[in-house]
Parts: C-alpha cells; sequence; structure tokens
C-alpha cells in the first residue's frame, strides 16, 4: 500500500470520528442533514375562545299586557270593631216600676281607641254620659222612668279607625210576680154507706 493511499484512509477516518462526536444540534434528524431541521414554532397570542350559546345572554320575554311583573300585595288586616259588653239591665230582665231604670253599657276598642258612643231608649236619644276609664274603655249610663211594659235599649259605638260596633237589647218594666195564694182547703164529705141488698126469694118446689 502506498503513502498516498495510506493518507486517504487517513484522512477518511478523521472525517468520521469528527462526524459520530459531533454536537447533538448538529446531528441528522430522521435522516436529515444537519441544518435542514424545521425551525420551532413563534409563540404568539393564544387563541380566541368562542362563547358557548348556553352562556349566552338572553332577554326574557316581556310580560303580557294587562300582567303586573311584581306579586300582588296581600290585603291588610282588617281592623277589629269595639264591643259592647256588660249591659245593664240584663237582656230580657224584668225591672220593676216607680223609679228611674238606670240604663248602662261597657265599651271596648280592640283595633283603635274610641272615638263616639250613643244610648237609645225606645228609638229616642238619651243625652246619656260617658266616663272615660281610658281611650279604649268607655262606661255610658243614663236614667230614666219607664212606664210598665217592653223596652229597647240599643248602644252604637265606632272608634277613631271609622270601625263601628253595637248592641240592641230589651228588658220590661213591671212588678214583681206575686206568690200564688194557696188555694182553700174544701170540706170533706164523707161517702154514703152502701145499702144492702135485699134478701133472694127461694122458689119452692111443689
Amino acid at each position: 500500500m502506498t503513502w498516498a493511499v495510506r493518507a486517504l484512509i487517513l484522512a477518511a477516518t478523521a472525517v468520521l470520528l469528527m462526524t459520530a462526536c459531533g454536537r447533538a444540534i448538529d446531528r441528522p434528524l430522521r435522516g436529515a442533514a444537519p441544518g435542514t431541521e424545521a425551525p420551532a414554532p413563534t409563540v404568539g397570542a393564544p387563541p380566541t375562545l368562542s362563547p358557548s350559546e348556553a352562556l349566552r345572554f338572553r332577554a326574557l320575554p316581556s310580560p303580557s299586557p294587562g300582567v303586573s311583573a311584581s306579586p300582588s300585595a296581600s290585603p291588610s288586616a282588617v281592623p277589629a270593631p269595639p264591643i259592647v259588653r256588660t249591659i245593664a239591665p240584663p237582656a230580657n230582665g224584668n225591672v220593676p216600676p216607680g223609679a228611674p231604670v238606670p240604663v248602662s253599657a261597657i265599651l271596648v276598642g280592640r283595633g283603635a281607641d274610641l272615638a263616639t258612643a250613643s244610648l237609645t231608649l225606645d228609638g229616642a236619644d238619651t243625652g246619656a254620659q260617658i266616663d272615660k276609664r281610658s281611650a279604649r274603655e268607655w262606661t255610658i249610663h243614663t236614667a230614666r222612668p219607664l212606664g210598665p211594659g217592653p223596652h229597647t235599649a240599643r248602644v252604637l259605638v265606632r272608634d277613631t279607625a271609622n270601625a263601628a260596633g253595637g248592641f240592641t237589647w230589651q228588658f220590661t218594666v213591671a212588678d214583681p210576680e206575686a206568690a200564688p195564694a194557696p188555694a182553700p182547703e174544701s170540706a170533706v164529705t164523707p161517702a154514703p154507706a152502701p145499702r144492702p141488698a135485699p134478701p133472694t126469694a127461694t122458689p119452692r118446689r111443689t
């Protein structure tokens, strides 16, 4: 082997060694020659997300004409009207004649303070007096001479909330019922003694 052949073999061996010992970036990728790799993608803005139809805002349908969208308010509670209690004379009671008959009633306001009250006897105003124990408890009373017979009393009351109440009752002016007199004892007449029957005749045989 000549010197020139040996020099050529040594040069080829050196080239192979240099190629095998090169950097990783200079090595071929998938058979490609060094320096021919695809360039790395450029980092840019992320893709824009499109909103979903389920999350998209949609306007609610408008209410029908004449229908209110807000719930209707509940009606306010009606205040309790005033009441009449503790009447005199009692209903269907008897009053003795000969003196003015006292007629009275106690009035109680439940939902508001009392405002006005009146007392009539047989449809006529009596000009009764009112004693105000408190703003919600009054006593209305009067005394009138009344003739014998049935009479009707009526009390009306109204409070500051314009709620009205009242009561109507009857009583009778009459003498106390007299106790019934005992019946006179009747004389006892003895019953007549029974008369003896006449003897019966016995027929004779012939």
